[in-house]
C-alpha cells in the first residue's frame, strides 16, 4: 500500500493529499484535507478543497 501523496499546500498551511485504497479487486482514490489538526477523507479533490477552505475560514 502506498503512502499519501502531497498534492497541494495552502499559504495558511493546509494540505491536500491523494491516497489510494484497495477494496477487494478495486482501487479507490481518496483525498485527505487537513488544517490545524482538522482532517477529513474526501471522495473528490473539489470536496477536499471545500473542506480545507471551510477549515481555514473558521
Amino acid at each position: 500500500m502506498a503512502l499519501p501523496q502531497l498534492i497541494f499546500i495552502s499559504p495558511e498551511g493546509g494540505t491536500i493529499h491523494k491516497y489510494e485504497l484497495t477494496g477487494g479487486k478495486r482501487l479507490f482514490m481518496r483525498f485527505i484535507s487537513c488544517y490545524s489538526g482538522n482532517c477529513r477523507f474526501n471522495e473528490s479533490i473539489e470536496e477536499a478543497a471545500k473542506h480545507l477552505d471551510a477549515a481555514i475560514n473558521q
